[in-house]
């Protein structure tokens, strides 16, 4: 049992897995248009034979590369450091993640969540219908994942004449003259289209089956051009694609070879579906009868289908061959996603387009007007030639309803089903409107309550994510005038954050502490040290309030050291502020306002913080250095660390009445006149209010206006 456990802890312990490739893997290193590289890996066993595939960026394969079957997770770590200098452990998770699922180190991992997600979109019943009508329009019968030896012979007997220069060159003029002659045939207007022997039905039907001939032909030039490039045709199979057999090539392998291989096979599709449409147009020319209209169906049909395919702006073979030349993956899903959300702002906004940018608005316009285009198309095409049609079938009994309703659930059923998503979508989209708004009203509250926080002084800086993810924790509470939202003495279990009203600290004598305004937060350190409430806060009017739990505040504030160290270091601050003579008699609540006010100054030794007569307008606390103040040009006083000068600019503005040198270099605390009458006006008094109160200070000996008014 214990080799067991032993083994079961070396498999489920990442760093010291040891991935381990399958042998065979094929490896084709390619090239993007710009010249940068890439590589496809292939694992021959996946998917029952067929082939699986993994496209990697160049640091990806540097990392594969190291997996020789010997080094562990954290050795292959290791080397890639030392090779390339960084440490890639995401990109080597998401490497071995993809290799795992893909079959590359053995057995392929079950699709869990993709049945899973399956099985829940089996739930709507438009999609369970959805369903049932694809398989009605396309029923897989067969696949052969290994029908290469059978597309090899035909290449072979047969295909490979087309691949060469003489053959390629019959071919494209071949196909020249089948075009001319397909277009003397129609403006001589001999043959019908849609009829035979006058039946609407008959044409239909015939269309119908050529349909289904040229979709063969067409895959077949797919599957002749694979075998060229000495790819291997990874499935073939046969189908019921609208209620008549079909062949289709799944030409995957391709992805291991480069742009030029692929856009020939692409174009290997159309080309061989024209070659046959300008055979038949050669027959049409030739005979005005039942053979000779036939094949006028056939080259119509053809030439239709070469156009439509060669099409760029529908996703077909055209739009495939223009991704590749372009080298630009995913463009009409890139395209049309711009050009529903990017045209109309950057029109609005008059801003600049790049080229990539005009390529992207022009495709996605087309692509978009193309829909609505084949959409009005189908429309035109039923009421000009498949209402005839069903006239006809209901006029023969019974058998024509049945063969009437049948063509209906095929052919116009998945339109039917679409709408029907289309209708039941937006009337989702309407009734989740009161929810969407209810919604954005959530995160509005958040973002607001994200903005206030970053206005706290211990959790400014704090990224914004941060302050989303604290504020969508807070709860609101309201708060009558008069009563109390904490008591002194009792435990602390929440932060408080004022949003609006005011507030009161009162003391245990019920003298008043200070006041607290909108913006500002309290009981922060009763949390963060788990002692009682130092003061009873009390609202002086209505006030709404927002609070964060003990809970939310020990994982988002206490236990981050450096925002516990910025509210104790707070504490300090307003502790030393606290023993200034200007600021004594201030309570704990006024002085945490002044903290966030005051700015840094450095002043090199010998040079003035200010002079005798300039203006005043800051007033200055020392934190580190020395300075010696000066007036009429006699010394006056030498001020070290925590001694404070310039508060008669803070009370009364005006002129300086002396001036102050650093002795040595000076570190400097600044608040402006402006800051501190904003802060006496939030604490509740006026100006004049707080010089009476600073009076004995100001006019105090030894200091007076000489070091009060510098």
């Amino acid at each position: 049992m214990d080799g067991i456990w032993e083994i079961l802890r070396e498999r489920l312990e990442y760093a010291r897995s040891v991935p381990r490739p399958i042998e065979g893997i094929e490896r084709s290193d390619l090239r993007r248009r710009d010249g940068t590289t890439y590589t496809v890996l292939k694992n021959p066993r996946g998917d029952r034979g067929a082939g699986l595939y993994l496209r990697l960026e160049p640091d990806d394969v540097a990392l594969y590369e190291l997996m020789d079957g010997h080094r562990a997770i954290q050795d292959i770590l290791v080397e890639h450091l030392q090779r390339r200098g960084t440490f890639a452990v995401e990109r080597l998770a998401r490497l071995t993640a993809a290799l795992a699922a893909n079959g590359f180190f053995g057995e392929e991992r079950p699709l869990l969540y993709e049945r899973m997600a399956r099985q829940r979109a089996l739930r709507d019943p438009l999609t369970r219908l959805s369903l049932l009508l694809r398989r009605l329009i396309v029923w897989d019968i067969a696949r052969w994942s290994n029908a290469d030896p059978f597309v090899r012979g035909l290449y072979r007997a047969v295909g490979w004449l087309a691949f060469t220069r003489i053959g390629a060159a019959a071919v494209i003029l071949l196909s020249v003259g089948g075009i001319v002659a397909y277009a003397r045939e129609t403006a001589a207007g001999r043959h019908s289209l849609v009829t035979v022997d006058g039946s609407y039905t008959l044409g239909i039907a015939v269309l119908i089956l050529l349909q289904v001939l040229s979709i063969s032909v067409h895959e077949a030039g797919h599957a002749l051009g694979i075998v060229h490039f000495g790819r291997r045709v990874r499935r073939l199979g046969l189908a019921i694609y609208y209620l008549f057999p079909c062949v289709y090539v799944d030409s995957t392998d391709m992805t291991m070879t480069a742009r030029r291989a692929r856009i020939t096979v692409a174009l290997a599709g159309p080309l061989g579906g024209l070659l046959v449409g300008a055979l038949a147009a050669f027959v049409a020319a030739g005979d005005g009868g039942l053979v000779g209209g036939l094949a006028y169906k056939a080259a119509s049909l053809f030439v239709f289908q070469f156009v439509l395919n060669m099409l760029p702006i529908l996703e077909l073979d055209g739009y495939h061959v223009l991704v590749d030349l372009l080298d630009a993956p995913m463009l009409r899903q890139r395209a049309i996603a711009f050009a529903r959300a990017s045209v109309v702002r950057k029109l609005r906004r008059h801003e600049r387009w790049t080229r990539s940018e005009l390529g992207l608005a022009l495709y996605g316009l087309l692509a978009i007007a193309t829909s609505f285009v084949f959409i009005a198309l189908s429309l035109a095409l039923w009421d000009a030639r498949l209402r005839a049609v069903a006239t006809e079938l209901l006029a023969t009994g019974p058998a024509g309803v049945l063969g009437l309703g049948l063509l209906v659930v095929v052919f116009v059923g998945p339109l039917v089903i679409a709408l029907a998503g289309i209708g039941v979508g937006w009337a989702r989209r309407v009734a989740a409107i009161p929810a969407r708004r209810a919604r954005g009203a959530r995160h509005a509250a958040v973002v607001e309550r994200a903005r206030v926080l970053a206005g706290i002084p211990f959790l400014r800086g704090l990224p914004g994510p941060a302050l989303v993810a604290i504020a969508s924790h807070l709860r609101e509470v309201r708060a009558d005038a008069g009563a109390a939202v904490v008591t002194i003495g009792e435990p602390g279990d929440r932060f408080y954050v004022v949003r609006s009203g005011r507030l009161q600290a009162l003391g245990a004598d019920g003298a008043v502490l200070g006041t607290i305004a909108a913006g500002e937060g309290f009981g922060e350190l009763a949390l963060l040290d788990h002692r009682p409430r130092g003061a009873t806060v009390r609202a002086t009017e209505d006030a709404v309030l927002w609070t964060l739990d003990r809970g939310h505040f020990e994982r988002w504030i206490r236990e981050r050291y450096e925002i516990a160290a910025r509210i104790r270091a707070s504490a300090e601050e307003r502790a030393r502020l606290a023993e200034l003579p200007f600021f004594r008699g201030l309570e704990p609540q006024e002085l945490e306002r002044i903290l966030p006010h005051l700015a840094a100054v450095r002043v090199p030794a010998g040079e003035a913080v200010f002079r005798e007569g300039d203006e005043a307008d800051r007033y200055y606390v020392i934190r580190e250095g020395e300075a010696e103040v000066s007036a009429g040009g006699r010394a006056v006083a030498r001020i070290g660390p925590g001694a404070g000068f310039g508060e008669v600019a803070l009370l009364f503005g005006g002129r300086r009445t002396a001036t102050v040198t650093a002795v040595t270099d000076l570190t400097l605390a600044a608040l402006g006149r402006q800051a501190f009458a904003w802060l006496v006006h939030e604490s509740g008094e006026t100006m004049g209010e707080f010089r009476a109160r600073t009076a004995h200070y100001v006019g105090a000996a030894g200091l007076g206006r000489a070091v009060g008014g510098a």
